[in-house]
């Protein structure tokens, strides 16, 4: 049995593969660009940077900001995964962080405009280059904690230039998110997720019996796509 406020209907146009990973990642992506969007300069010349964008969140994020119109420059860690991502989304421009100087290329890619918005699931180091890539008045928005390390910043930094730190996950969401703001967040997940079914990649399903390799191969490095379990 399970609560009515947190069942949702699955459009009949979306696989079960789609519809097992329709809330999570696109409720992300949903969180996201409203952070996005609060920005003042967010689809006007502001552009947006986000790492992992070969992730499954990333490339929803990549998807939505396409349907938009809004500028985006995505950062992979190697530059097999940004051939990879280029192929999917040739008109985004991909930076790798596997050699120095790509911060520089962030900022060549952005042709002058502002970076206004950074999202990271990352943290630690790359996050702070990110803080160095912001406009004065621009808005890190973290959602993950990849990286063991804390991240560090100056305060004059945010004093001078009136940087914004922001954190967010599903968790808060559920918890914090009025019954009207949940449902229309969770529309918006349903048309992310009919308006991109090629981007919800499965990396492997598992049967119920083999639960212990399903959540080894969830944290194996370089997995693409998201390891789903099924009961049969």
């Amino acid at each position: 049995m399970a609560n009515a406020d947190v069942v949702v209907a699955v459009p009949d146009e979306l696989s079960d593969e789609v519809a097992a990973q329709m809330l999570v990642n696109p409720l992300t992506a949903v969180m996201l660009r409203r952070e996005a969007e609060e920005h003042q300069a967010i689809g006007y010349d502001g552009v947006l940077v986000q790492t992992a964008a070969g992730s499954s969140v990333g490339r929803l994020v990549t998807g939505t900001c396409g349907l938009q119109g809004l500028g985006l420059i995505n950062v992979v860690r190697s530059d097999r995964g940004a051939a990879e991502l280029r192929k999917r989304f040739p008109d985004v421009p991909v930076v790798s962080t596997e050699h120095p100087g790509w911060d520089d290329e962030v900022r060549g890619a952005a042709a002058g405009r502002p970076v206004s918005v950074a999202f990271d699931p990352i943290g630690g180091k790359l996050a702070e280059s990110l803080l160095d890539l912001l406009t004065p008045g621009g808005k890190l928005v973290s959602y993950g904690q990849i990286a063991q390390e804390p991240i560090s910043v100056h305060a004059s930094k945010l004093l001078h230039t009136s940087l914004t730190l922001r954190g967010k996950n599903i968790g808060r969401w559920l918890s914090e998110v009025s019954a009207e703001r949940r449902a229309s967040d969770v529309a918006a997940a349903k048309l992310i997720a009919l308006a991109l079914k090629d981007q919800f990649e499965v990396a492997a399903t598992y049967g119920l019996g083999a639960l212990a390799d399903a959540v080894e191969h969830a944290v194996r490095p370089g997995k693409v796509g998201t390891v789903l379990v099924s009961p049969w």
